[in-house]
Protein backbone atom coordinates (compact mmCIF):
# COMPACT_ATOMS: atom_id res chain seq x y z
CA UNK A 1 0.00 0.00 0.00
CA UNK A 2 1.20 3.67 -0.92
CA UNK A 3 2.00 5.92 1.80
CA UNK A 4 -0.26 9.38 1.82
CA UNK A 5 1.05 11.94 0.20
CA UNK A 6 0.48 14.70 2.89
CA UNK A 7 1.28 18.65 2.54
CA UNK A 8 2.17 19.02 6.40
CA UNK A 9 5.37 19.04 6.77
CA UNK A 10 5.17 17.55 10.51
CA UNK A 11 3.29 14.81 9.04
CA UNK A 12 5.94 14.18 6.14
CA UNK A 13 9.02 14.54 8.15
CA UNK A 14 7.06 12.48 11.08
CA UNK A 15 6.40 9.22 8.10
CA UNK A 16 10.16 9.50 7.03
CA UNK A 17 11.33 9.45 10.64
CA UNK A 18 9.58 6.25 10.90
CA UNK A 19 10.89 5.07 7.82
CA UNK A 20 14.44 5.65 8.38
CA UNK A 21 14.06 4.37 12.05
CA UNK A 22 12.85 1.11 11.04
CA UNK A 23 16.00 0.56 8.59
CA UNK A 24 18.25 1.61 11.86
CA UNK A 25 16.12 -0.43 14.06
CA UNK A 26 16.29 -3.45 12.27
CA UNK A 27 20.56 -3.11 12.25
CA UNK A 28 20.94 -2.50 15.88
CA UNK A 29 18.37 -5.36 16.87
CA UNK A 30 20.70 -7.93 17.07
CA UNK A 31 22.69 -6.17 19.52
CA UNK A 32 19.70 -5.41 21.47
CA UNK A 33 19.62 -1.36 20.70
CA UNK A 34 17.16 0.91 19.53
CA UNK A 35 18.22 3.78 17.04
CA UNK A 36 17.94 6.14 19.60
CA UNK A 37 19.54 4.21 22.52
CA UNK A 38 22.39 3.83 19.80
CA UNK A 39 22.06 7.78 19.75
CA UNK A 40 22.60 8.42 23.50
CA UNK A 41 25.75 5.80 23.54
CA UNK A 42 27.06 7.30 20.52
CA UNK A 43 26.32 10.97 22.21
CA UNK A 44 28.22 10.04 25.93
CA UNK A 45 30.82 8.12 23.71
CA UNK A 46 31.42 11.63 22.32
CA UNK A 47 30.79 13.92 24.92
CA UNK A 48 31.79 12.13 28.21
CA UNK A 49 29.41 11.58 31.48
CA UNK A 50 26.68 14.66 31.25
CA UNK A 51 23.53 15.98 33.03
CA UNK A 52 20.64 14.77 31.75
CA UNK A 53 19.21 18.09 30.78
CA UNK A 54 22.50 18.60 28.52
CA UNK A 55 22.49 15.74 26.95
CA UNK A 56 18.51 15.91 26.21
CA UNK A 57 19.43 19.27 24.59
CA UNK A 58 21.89 17.60 22.64
CA UNK A 59 19.61 15.37 21.41
CA UNK A 60 16.81 17.85 20.83
CA UNK A 61 14.39 15.70 23.05
CA UNK A 62 12.88 16.18 26.27
CA UNK A 63 14.43 15.09 29.60
CA UNK A 64 11.36 12.99 30.60
CA UNK A 65 12.20 11.22 26.80
CA UNK A 66 15.46 10.88 27.28
CA UNK A 67 14.94 9.03 31.13
CA UNK A 68 12.98 6.92 29.37
CA UNK A 69 15.10 5.87 26.59
CA UNK A 70 18.41 5.68 28.80
CA UNK A 71 16.41 3.95 31.87
CA UNK A 72 16.49 0.09 30.27
CA UNK A 73 20.47 1.40 29.12
CA UNK A 74 21.20 1.72 32.89
CA UNK A 75 19.28 -1.08 33.87
CA UNK A 76 21.56 -3.14 31.43
CA UNK A 77 24.59 -1.78 32.60
CA UNK A 78 25.34 0.21 29.94
CA UNK A 79 24.92 3.39 31.19
CA UNK A 80 25.38 4.79 34.87
CA UNK A 81 23.75 7.23 36.01
CA UNK A 82 24.61 8.88 39.43
CA UNK A 83 24.25 12.50 41.30
CA UNK A 84 25.81 15.28 39.78
CA UNK A 85 28.12 17.71 41.89
CA UNK A 86 25.14 19.92 43.31
CA UNK A 87 23.19 16.50 43.68
CA UNK A 88 19.86 18.35 41.69
CA UNK A 89 21.27 16.67 38.90
CA UNK A 90 21.78 12.81 37.53
CA UNK A 91 25.08 12.13 35.89
CA UNK A 92 25.11 9.58 33.04
CA UNK A 93 27.78 8.39 31.75
CA UNK A 94 28.56 5.51 28.86
CA UNK A 95 30.11 2.45 31.06
CA UNK A 96 32.99 -0.13 29.77
CA UNK A 97 30.01 -2.66 29.05
CA UNK A 98 28.32 0.26 27.26
CA UNK A 99 31.54 1.53 25.24
CA UNK A 100 31.50 -2.23 24.15
CA UNK A 101 27.94 -2.59 22.97
CA UNK A 102 28.25 0.08 20.85
CA UNK A 103 31.44 -0.58 19.23
CA UNK A 104 29.81 -4.34 18.35
CA UNK A 105 26.54 -2.10 17.25
CA UNK A 106 28.60 -0.12 15.18
CA UNK A 107 28.40 -2.75 11.51
CA UNK A 108 24.73 -2.74 11.92
CA UNK A 109 24.81 1.15 12.23
CA UNK A 110 27.24 1.44 8.91
CA UNK A 111 24.90 -0.58 7.03
CA UNK A 112 21.80 1.17 8.01
CA UNK A 113 24.08 4.34 7.05
CA UNK A 114 25.11 2.50 3.79
CA UNK A 115 21.30 1.82 2.81
CA UNK A 116 19.53 5.09 3.48
CA UNK A 117 22.53 6.90 1.38
CA UNK A 118 22.28 4.00 -1.36
CA UNK A 119 18.57 4.71 -1.44
CA UNK A 120 18.98 8.32 -1.85
CA UNK A 121 22.12 8.60 -3.49
CA UNK A 122 25.11 10.66 -2.07
CA UNK A 123 24.26 14.19 -3.76
CA UNK A 124 19.98 13.88 -2.42
CA UNK A 125 21.74 12.34 1.25
CA UNK A 126 24.45 15.46 1.89
CA UNK A 127 21.62 18.20 0.48
CA UNK A 128 18.91 16.12 3.05
CA UNK A 129 21.39 16.58 5.80
CA UNK A 130 21.94 19.84 5.34
CA UNK A 131 18.53 20.85 4.92
CA UNK A 132 17.81 19.19 7.94
CA UNK A 133 20.37 20.50 10.01
CA UNK A 134 19.59 23.53 9.41
CA UNK A 135 16.03 23.21 10.12
CA UNK A 136 17.12 21.42 13.62
CA UNK A 137 19.08 24.21 14.18
CA UNK A 138 16.47 27.25 13.73
CA UNK A 139 13.61 25.49 15.34
CA UNK A 140 15.58 23.42 18.47
CA UNK A 141 16.97 26.72 20.11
Amino acid sequence: MEPVQSPCVCATLRMATRAVARIYDEALAPYGLRTTQYSILARLEVEGPAPVGHLASRLVMDRSTLAREAAPLVQAGLVAEEPGPDRRQRLLSLTAEGLSRLEAARPGWRDAQRRVRDELGRERTEGLLGELRALVGSVAG
